[in-house]
């Protein structure tokens, strides 16, 4: 508090209060409803110009590490954190992490995201959470740039996923209804709600409401976000059978493992001679199977979960070319 020479606080109305500073020459105000409260804002301004002081003078790694603690910690589930931390660790750190923050360029971030090109989906979540880290520096007068304001990120042209043809889809439903397989009910579940595999791995955690026909479907990404998926009553009995399969909801359950699913239902996909389908080209199917049934696109979009319609688009439907030549067929050339 060394350079805060001068402290006033003064009423402002009949409910609020004013307290005014100076700090290096420059004068700040900090409304609130009471003294304790302004004093308590005032320690945390002066706390924050503290810490900004010194990350200053420390590398990318100092500050994203800080970064993380006060922006992303609280609002982030604690696999996605990890997976984040893991993509860093692996991808970003071993070209950023002793370099002083104010020396990143735009050309360490654009050869970090090039070095990703074969994995577009995790190159452009490290681009998101790079220019966020130091959009954040930018704000707090840390650098006076933002390095990756002027990266370019190429759109991924490349397989987006695939999603099963009609024949394929009953060709799986027939085959997990006469083996009785294990997996019978979460993939049924997967095909009728194209819920994310997260989502879906965790269904035990959502709330059923049967007087609605709802899925609550617990954040999966963040903490605090809730998806509302509308469904039918069979829907929601086919997700009372998977949640009768698990323990408790506060006892670890391992049969349901992401990576034992994958490979479990790649084992499905090589025995059916399904080529290029993965457990996430169910969701795939969903979306798809939902436009051909005419069911409107920002529909579909709250129902993935999407923050624009442009992204369900572009990624999640694979018109069937069957579907295609019956949209055709109704389309009346009278002048031939």
């Amino acid at each position: 508090m060394k350079n805060s020479k001068t402290i006033k606080v003064r009423k402002r109305g009949k409910s609020s209060y004013e307290l005014r500073y100076s700090h290096k020459n420059i004068s700040y105000s900090i409304c609130a409803k009471s003294i304790a409260e302004c004093r308590k804002l005032y320690k945390e301004q002066m706390f924050e110009r503290k810490a900004t002081r010194t990350i200053k003078t420390s590398t990318f790694k100092v500050w994203f590490d800080k970064w993380i603690d006060l922006y992303r910690k609280d609002s982030l589930k604690t696999n996605t954190l990890k997976n984040l931390l893991g993509l860093f660790n692996n991808y970003v750190m071993p070209d950023l992490a002793s370099k002083p923050l104010k020396q990143v360029k735009t050309e360490h971030i654009q050869n970090i995201i090039n070095k990703m090109k074969d994995i577009p989906r995790q190159a452009t979540i490290c681009f998101v959470q790079l220019n966020a880290c130091f959009k954040q520096a930018f704000k707090l007068n840390m650098i006076s740039f933002n390095p990756c304001s002027a990266v370019v990120i190429k759109k991924n042209k490349g397989n987006n996923g695939k999603a099963l043809t009609k024949n394929q889809e009953q060709t799986l439903i027939d085959y997990l209804n006469n083996t009785n397989n294990e997996l019978k009910d979460l993939i049924l579940l997967y095909l009728a709600t194209g819920m994310r595999r997260t989502e879906l791995l965790n269904v035990r955690y959502c709330d059923l409401n049967f007087e609605t026909n709802e899925i609550l479907i617990n954040g999966t990404k963040t903490k605090n976000s809730i998806k509302v998926l509308q469904t039918t009553k069979k829907v929601l009995q086919t997700t009372k059978k998977v949640l009768d399969l698990f323990p408790k909801k506060e006892i670890p359950f391992d049969n349901w493992k992401p990576d034992r699913v994958d490979n479990h239902f790649k084992i499905i996909c090589d025995f059916l001679k399904f080529k290029g389908i993965k457990i996430h080209s169910l969701r795939h199917t969903f979306a798809t199977r939902c436009i051909e049934n005419g069911i409107q696109m920002a529909v579909v979009q709250q129902w993935l979960g999407h923050s624009s319609i442009s992204l369900t688009i572009d990624t999640y439907t694979h018109l069937n070319e069957d579907f295609k030549r019956e949209q055709a067929n109704k389309v009346d050339f009278s002048f031939f």
